[in-house]
């Protein structure tokens, strides 16, 4: 689902580096998604590139290419033209809308009360305790199956615009969840909280699952990207 716009982010699933492991969640308490690691699993922050990063090798974006290559640009279509690297700074965001985007796919396990609950957050928090809820996929999902594993996929994309001035993030997200024969929308929405006193370093983002009964489960996280408009 990356597009030729996305600038960073995931889209590989898997056991090595940089790729996101199929995660088990066997309790009630909200649950950050991982990321692989060399040595094992860490939250995963898709972070807005800006001018005080350094940025050598990428990790593709291109979901149909050997995960295995490294390029200088993440872009799904390479180098722009005449262009070394993908060139960022702050004002490259600045008062210009962009798009944040996650999707997966997972078994809820069995239980006659189990639910899902996915949340798109803005933050630097490991443990979600001061980050700020972007986008959502609504209300508990109820997924009521008491003897069989259900398989689900869900989506949030938030449309986010901020500027360096006022450093307020705001804007609007369409969430999504299916799993068995039942699906759940949400329409454009405005974004729960109207984030202040971000910084461009700051433009951060993670996110959650919650499950209603601490039936063991799978989540694996397919695309976490962040597109330029």
């Amino acid at each position: 689902m990356s597009n030729s716009n996305s600038v960073c982010g995931f889209t590989q699933y898997g056991t090595l580096r940089n790729q996101f492991p199929t995660q088990t969640v066997a309790a009630t308490t909200e649950t950050p998604f991982t990321l692989n690691t060399d040595t094992g699993t860490t939250t995963c922050f898709v972070v807005v590139p800006s001018g005080g990063q350094i940025y050598g090798a990428n990790a593709g974006l291109d979901v149909n290419a050997n995960p295995s290559i490294i390029d200088r640009s993440p872009r799904e279509y390479g180098l722009p033209s005449g262009d070394n690297n993908d060139q960022f700074s702050s004002n490259s965001w600045d008062g210009r809308p962009f798009k944040v985007r996650i999707c997966g796919v997972g078994t809820a396990g069995h239980n006659a009360a189990q639910t899902l609950l996915f949340n798109l957050y803005q933050g630097t928090s490991s443990t979600l305790a001061s980050d700020k809820i972007i986008g959502t996929t609504g209300a508990a999902f109820a997924i009521a199956q008491s003897t069989v594993n259900v398989s689900f996929n869900f989506m949030i994309e938030a449309t986010l615009l901020w500027d360096a001035t006022s450093q307020v993030l705001s804007g609007s997200y369409t969430g999504n969840i299916a799993g068995g024969t039942t699906s759940q929308f949400v329409t454009t929405t405005v974004v729960p909280n109207v984030v202040t006193g971000v910084t461009a370093a700051n433009l951060s983002f993670l996110a959650s699952v919650t499950l209603g009964n601490a039936a063991s489960s799978t989540v694996t996280i397919r695309e976490f990207v962040v597109d330029k408009l």
